[in-house]
């Protein structure tokens, strides 16, 4: 591809280098020999090192002494406030255990051994409570178990009140700026015919306080089609008055998403101060891109807010307990059962209220939805080891909502549809053999069954792995993993890390404080363990090729610092005068490890331009790894496309979060006459007929390709710019192209165009 062509064009141009650009472009200069001017000489290098020894060396002693000095008052906090009792997840204390003895196998630390013991106990005691065989319950016990259930209720609504109150008042703050861009948008959208190129320059500024993404992309790619002549001015002003002009539209509809929280179709024209029919057009694109998403009805007005990455885990988990309460309230008696409707009708509001927050501060929550949970399990519990009358399938559907395995009621209405299939017949007259019917409900049960299996000791135990499961229920673990892989998609269970090579599945949990500060804590001893020994060990024997560990080692040390700072035990944060007395030295330390690896000169051979060629990425990274001082970075590669598959959707172009592909209106009509009869099968049917067609009517084999005026979307050139492409795959997941798509992303860099391009930008 002749993607340099591409960069060379756009030498000249002004570009905000983002840190992950400016980080490869880093290690382009040196290999290149392009960073020498800002080193240096060789003969200074061990001067810079023994001064960088002797102001370090101060620091040094206080900076590996903070962590044992805070873990010393986390541990008082510790036990003062009680929070290991308040731990209740199995799963948080053995990963907090295992990060401890870890973290004391490098070195000792008496507040981490007393820790240790703590959580130890505490692992202790939540083992022989789940050994312990609970006394079943009477039928007349289901009452006194509910019994608690408004109140927890009552908690929980007064949170979430608290949240939209919150929310409101986030909203209120960003009336004020919502003013100011509308009233701003409105004049621009009115002289956009009149003044396209000064238009589209506001309409960027304005994108960056509204920072929606497809926005910016389609702005940088109309300046760009503009700068390249693609584009004449009649064409260019009608595309910033109509295109730009929705888009920003949109990205508006998306700040108030963003600050305001969901509303309506007339509610968002209201404070754009624009027509519904306008929002409504606009919003229907933002559905398409999932930008957005309905979340509920308010009158007849669809209630629209922006999609979240995932949703919040107290959100599934009141799902769950609706559901759980659903299966419930039919098998209670009629005082029950009201209950438990008025209790659903006021739990499916709390619900909706949520859906409509969207995210959220879930460690409010966290106490009154477990305790929701257990009251739901003891509640399903009791009804279970009521006397009844009822035959096998009924008592298995029971049980199984029980272990709420039923989240969509898939087994309900199997069995209360399924005998009309043997019965009656279908509509075209045919009718299920029985004995075939019986043994489809068999494995049917089977199924369901060992799902709810699998799921009540999963929420018993902690999050497990499917050889935990296997080895727990008997179950073989090809169909474990077949059960949890159904679960993990119906949200019923969530990834919660890795175990000995093994994924560990859990249901949605809330975290409360205590569980979120032991956990933090561990995590962060972990760290610091090595990293206190090895800060000491490289400052005492630096030399210039450790330089990039040491500014990695110390990094470690401010993350760790900034994230105590965030952390709170009993509404307070711990050890807080340590904190802030150690952050200034921890600053001074990194600044000055910063400073002197972007003095020292390279060591390695020098290279030229011309010894350069498509280098091994991994390779690469491994041998510059210690001179540069990053970890290994991904985002380099180079994507190679297959014309013969590419379908011309512009879906990789639209895509792309670096605006670094794009499909160029030329056709390649030489290239038609290469395509394979089998290449040509796998394309739709249409795509496939016009490249036959043109073959069939060539007089003789065309040797030049067509360059069109305007773009054609179905045909043209994909090219891709090296410089702003990061080799993140978006293209190549998106490519709707036959087989794995007209995309694929190759390992490797085309270092010499990249630094012919640095190198003309520097001239």
């Amino acid at each position: 591809m002749d993607g340099g062509d591409r960069m060379s064009n756009a030498a000249t141009q002004e570009r905000h280098i983002p840190p992950k650009r400016q980080r490869m472009l880093d290690m382009i200069m040196v290999l290149g020999g392009l960073k020498e001017e800002a080193a240096i000489p060789l003969s200074r290098v061990n001067e810079e090192i023994r001064l960088l020894k002797e102001e370090l060396s101060p620091l040094t002693a206080e900076i590996v002494a903070y962590p044992e000095k805070y873990f010393q008052e986390f541990l008082t906090a510790v036990e003062r406030a009680g929070i290991i009792d308040q731990i209740t997840d199995p799963s948080i204390l053995s990963e907090a255990i295992n990060n401890l003895e870890a973290a004391l196998k490098t070195g000792e630390s008496g507040s981490l051994s007393t820790l240790l013991g703590l959580l130890r106990e505490a692992e202790a005691k939540h083992q022989d409570m789940s050994e312990k065989t609970e006394p079943q319950l009477d039928a007349v016990d289901v009452a006194k178990v509910i019994a608690p259930l408004p109140a927890i209720i009552s908690q929980i609504e007064t949170v979430v009140a608290e949240y939209e109150k919150q929310r409101a008042a986030d909203a209120e703050a960003a009336e004020n700026e919502l003013k100011e861009i509308t009233e701003i948008f409105a004049n621009l959208a009115n002289r956009a015919m009149e003044d396209p190129e000064n238009v589209l320059a506001e309409l960027q500024k304005l994108g960056s306080k509204t920072r929606y993404g497809p926005f910016l992309r389609a702005a940088a790619q109309l300046k760009r089609g503009r700068r390249e002549g693609r584009i004449p001015d009649d064409r260019f002003a009608m595309l910033v008055a109509e295109n730009m002009v929705t888009e920003m539209r949109r990205g508006i509809i998306m700040f108030i998403l963003n600050h305001m929280g969901s509303r309506t179709v007339p509610q968002l024209a209201e404070l754009m101060k624009t027509t519904p029919a306008l929002v409504q057009r606009a919003i229907i694109t933002m559905i398409q891109r999932s930008d957005v998403e309905i979340v509920g009805v308010e009158g007849d007005a669809p209630v629209f807010a922006r999609v979240l990455g995932a949703v919040p885990e107290s959100t599934l988990a009141i799902k769950r307990v609706v559901q759980q309460f659903r299966s419930l309230v039919k098998t209670v008696d009629e005082t029950t059962a009201k209950i438990l409707n008025d209790a659903l009708s006021r739990l499916s509001s709390v619900l909706e209220r949520l859906q409509l927050l969207g995210e959220y501060d879930e460690t409010r929550l966290a106490d009154s939805v477990k305790q929701l949970r257990e009251l739901a399990d003891k509640g399903t519990e009791a009804a279970l080891s009521t006397p009844a009358s009822i035959d096998t399938e009924q008592l298995k559907l029971l049980i199984s909502a029980g272990l709420e395995a039923f989240a969509r009621f898939r087994l309900k209405i199997t069995l209360e549809k399924g005998p009309n299939l043997v019965k009656g017949t279908n509509v075209y007259g045919e009718k299920l053999d029985p004995e075939v019917y019986a043994r489809i409900m068999d494995t049917y049960l089977d199924n369901e069954i060992e799902r709810g299996t699998i799921l009540l000791l999963i929420r018993e135990h902690g999050a497990m792995t499917v050889k935990d499961l296997a080895e727990r229920t008997g179950i073989p673990p090809d169909r474990v993993l077949q059960h949890l892989l159904r679960m993990k998609r119906d949200e019923l269970l969530t990834i919660a890390g890795e175990a000995h090579g093994y994924v560990l599945y859990d249901v949605p949990r809330t975290p409360n404080e205590a569980e979120v500060a032991v956990q933090t804590v561990t995590a962060l001893a972990y760290d610091l363990a090595p990293a206190m020994k090895e800060l000491e060990t490289l400052v005492e024997k630096l030399t210039p090729k450790d330089i990039g560990r040491l500014v990695n080692t110390i990094e470690i040390f401010s993350k760790s610092r900034d994230k105590m700072a965030k952390l709170s035990v009993g509404g307070a944060v711990v050890a807080e005068d340590i904190l802030t007395n150690i952050e200034g030295k921890i600053k001074s330390a990194l600044a000055m490890a910063y400073r002197t690896r972007a003095r020292i000169p390279s060591t390695r051979p020098k290279v030229t331009i011309d010894d350069l060629m498509d280098v091994d990425v991994p390779t690469v990274m491994d041998e510059y790894r210690d001179m540069m001082g990053y970890a290994p970075l991904l985002g380099f590669g180079t994507i190679k496309w297959d014309h013969s598959k590419c379908l011309g959707c512009k879906s990789c172009e639209l895509a792309c979060p670096e605006d670094a592909i794009f499909l160029k209106p030329v056709i390649e009509i030489p290239q038609f006459f290469e395509f394979s009869e089998e290449s040509l099968e796998k394309l739709p049917a249409n795509k496939a007929l016009f490249y036959r067609t043109v073959r069939s009517l060539a007089t003789r084999r065309p040797t030049e390709n067509i360059m069109l005026q305007h773009e054609a979307p179905g045909f043209g050139h994909i090219e891709v710019d090296l410089w702003l492409c990061v080799a993140c795959r978006t293209c190549v997941r998106r490519c709707p192209g036959p087989d794995e798509g007209a995309l694929e992303l190759e390992l490797k860099w085309s270092l010499p165009e990249v630094v012919r391009h640095i190198a003309a930008e520097a001239e």
